[in-house]
């Protein structure tokens, strides 16, 4: 039976009040996005039986109260040579839907093609909203949350204050509220510019053509999740003991680059002395002086951690975890505004700044580890479940921090050709027995 959803209702929601009507130019971060959408899914259970669960009313009523404080969020974005937001108001797309699914009846994570044709609002023909909701109550009584936003003005951390802001607003939570920022001068190219590093994740060389491969089209992968529990990291951790202070993200970064260069040389019979590089997105909002924490716009940089296929899968987790924190050390104020300063050099020479071509020993890592974007409680209980996966991208894995009652577990998605993905899962688990393995001998 093919499923399908009905929308009961689609609106514009504006902000409650005026706001100031200007036009935002967007950061020299902003455009190395591009016009694409990020989509989440979140599934909220009426496990108390409440009449008025995910009213429209009241989800419309503090939505348009949040657009207050996020009023750029209800503008456009003005394409062409201008590129940039403006804010007139015409609101965020709000749709009501209802389907006769259950939710044990859908595979929700990861994420496919079918939840977010099910789930993910369409763009109308009419508008492009920056942001767009779908609202589908299901026929169990759960409820899923669908969003849709465009990634050239908001990012992971931006949505995350964006939404946890509405569900406040929702729930009567006014003392608790922060007030977003979109002013983006901080990240404004300096005058002269003064490009003190090179970037050569922005600007490669020509790949050799033996390398290049689709990573879009065409794309043959599968999507596996793993679960690594609080007790599994912290073992995982003791291993990286050479580094102080070593973070979540550096170790299972560390054990699944290790893992994936293991089966992919296996796989596709890397060289021994073939580069091999971890691609991964570094926030600089506290690492820019003065930071700039609530700041909703992109605030995050692409970083290359890079070694040989050998000295990845030879050496042991922990030396791999060290390549990731140097990278990671990196990303200083001087490196920052140095970056800011080279896109605008750039962009002053006409030459467009893209980032690297991902080989086939290469590996993407998206992380919203530390981001609260389930911290969305409209007033009828926190969702069970959250999802964000792109099911058409190859060779990456998505990280981030698990739901539920275990705290300090994380959630992995990854997408691996199929033969790959065997390999990988294999080796994963061989190495997560390690990590027991060792500390049982100390």
């Amino acid at each position: 039976m093919t499923r399908r959803v009905e929308i009961l209702e689609s609106s514009m929601v504006v902000p409650a009040e005026d706001t100031l009507r200007e036009m935002l130019s967007l950061s020299n971060i902003d455009l190395l996005k591009g016009i694409k959408r990020s989509n989440t899914i979140y599934l909220y259970k009426n496990n108390e039986g409440a009449k008025d669960f995910f009213s429209a009313e009241i989800l419309k009523s503090a939505l348009a109260k949040t657009l207050v404080l996020f009023y750029p969020l209800a503008g456009r974005h003005v394409v062409g040579g201008s590129n940039q937001i403006d804010c007139n108001a015409e609101g965020v797309l709000f749709q009501v839907a209802r389907s006769e699914v259950t939710a044990d009846s859908i595979q929700f994570e990861p994420m496919s093609e079918e939840i977010i044709e099910l789930f993910i609002p369409k763009k109308p023909h009419s508008s492009s909203p920056l942001i767009m909701l779908q609202v589908t109550h299901l026929k169990c009584g759960s409820v899923v949350l669908g969003t849709s936003t465009n990634h050239i003005f908001i990012d992971g951390r931006g949505a995350a204050l964006m939404f946890r802001t509405w569900s406040q607003i929702a729930r009567g939570d006014l003392k608790s509220l922060v007030q977003p920022s979109f002013d983006n001068g901080p990240l404004c190219a300096r005058s002269p510019p003064k490009v003190s590093f090179e970037f050569p994740v922005y600007n490669p060389d020509d790949p050799d053509p033996s390398e290049k491969e689709d990573n879009t089209k065409s794309c043959v992968c599968v999507l596996r999740l793993f679960k690594l529990s609080a007790e599994q990291i912290r073992k995982l951790k003791m291993r990286c003991s050479n580094i102080s202070r070593v973070s979540t993200f550096c170790a299972v970064s560390a054990l699944v680059w290790k893992c994936y260069c293991s089966a992919s040389a296996q796989e596709l019979a890397l060289a021994p002395d073939r580069k091999s590089s971890l691609y991964f997105p570094a926030d600089i909002r506290n690492r820019i002086h003065p930071p700039i924490p609530d700041y909703c716009a992109n605030g995050a940089i692409r970083m290359a951690a890079t070694s040989q296929v050998f000295e990845i899968t030879s050496s042991p987790i922990g030396d791999v975890a060290r390549t990731v924190k140097a990278e990671i050390d990196r990303v200083t104020d001087e490196y920052i505004r140095s970056f800011i300063d080279y896109v605008k050099v750039m962009s002053d020479q006409k030459m467009p700044v893209k980032t690297k071509y991902v080989s086939e020993s290469d590996l993407r890592i998206r992380t919203i580890l530390g981001v609260p974007l389930c911290d969305v409680d409209f007033g009828w209980g926190a969702p069970q479940l959250f999802s964000w996966e792109k099911p058409t991208e190859n060779r990456v894995a998505y990280i981030m921090n698990q739901l539920g009652n275990d705290n300090g577990g994380i959630k992995l998605t990854l997408a691996l050709h199929p033969s790959t993905m065997k390999l990988f899962e294999k080796l994963f688990y061989e190495e997560l027995e390690l990590s027991f393995t060792d500390d049982q001998i100390k």
